[in-house]
């Protein structure tokens, strides 16, 4: 997995977590720092366990940006924040080392963001791990991936990327770009139509009867013209999983035609 910045959310392995704090809050909070709180917890776990760590801190000041979810963390919830904080200093080194590779300036930022989060916490920036900051027994295994989870899509993408540029597929060229959602009701059909409605090309909702079993849908396909590169398939990806956790539709994934590059006349 793959960070692309400082903020604890600029994360692969976060991604699914926003998710998860927006549909369950609190509860999600503890689930990520008590998994997050072992001496073998795994690099994700360190990933999520800050996520939260950084959420809880920005519920007891204003340093670290506002409260949306407009949260109220328990004081053991927010004494396991600053447990988290300690646990990464300390045996983190796989999830820090990512900011080593941007140079030390960067690591250094990332550094006094764990400083940072630990005085919202009520923390003297102690940096080793305190009696009662590691749990008992092993870090809970990894968990399958879900056939409609971000991570789940990634993949897709990168399979089907690699796919079209064996096509010689012209990835920078503009063309339509089709993105697909399966919905269990009218409703929620609608709800996904409304929400791409603005800035995207809507066709539906789309009746579809169950079938062998099926259950029936309600299909939505929104369209909208840009390059399908890397970058452009990773933020409109990301967009239309916040639209399906938003309205509860499944995100079907995108397809668009093949573009290849016309040769200039001196290559024939």
């Amino acid at each position: 997995m793959t960070v692309w910045g400082l903020h604890p959310f600029d994360d692969d392995d976060t991604i699914d977590f926003s998710y998860e704090v927006r549909r369950s809050g609190l509860a999600a909070l503890d689930r990520a720092c008590r998994d997050a709180r072992h001496s073998d917890s795994r690099q994700e776990q360190h990933a999520e366990g800050l996520a939260a760590a950084y959420i809880i801190a920005s519920t007891q000041t204003d340093a670290l940006g506002n409260n949306p979810l407009s949260l109220e963390p328990t004081k053991q919830l927010i004494g396991s924040a600053a447990a988290v904080v300690r646990v990464i200093r300390e045996l983190g080194t796989d999830y820090l080392d990512q900011w080593r590779v941007f140079g030390d300036d960067v690591y250094k930022q990332k550094i006094e963001q764990l400083d940072e989060i630990a005085r919202a916490l009520g923390g003297d920036e102690v940096h080793e791990i305190q009696s009662g900051d590691l749990l008992e027994g092993n870090a809970p295994d990894e968990q399958p991936m879900a056939p409609k989870s971000w991570q789940n899509q990634r993949f897709s993408n990168v399979q089907l990327l690699s796919i079209r540029q064996g096509m010689k597929d012209a990835v920078d060229v503009e063309r339509d770009v089709d993105h697909t959602f399966a919905c269990s009701s009218e409703s929620i059909a609608q709800a996904v139509a409304t929400a791409l409605n603005d800035d995207f090309v809507i066709e539906g909702p789309t009746y579809s009867p169950a079938e062998d079993g099926e259950p029936e849908l309600w299909v939505v396909v929104a369209t909208k013209s840009y390059a399908p590169d890397f970058s452009n398939t990773w933020s409109y990806t990301l967009r239309m999983f916040d639209v399906a956790h938003e309205t509860g539709a499944d995100y079907d994934g995108w397809g668009a035609p093949i573009e290849k590059r016309k040769k200039s006349w001196f290559k024939r």
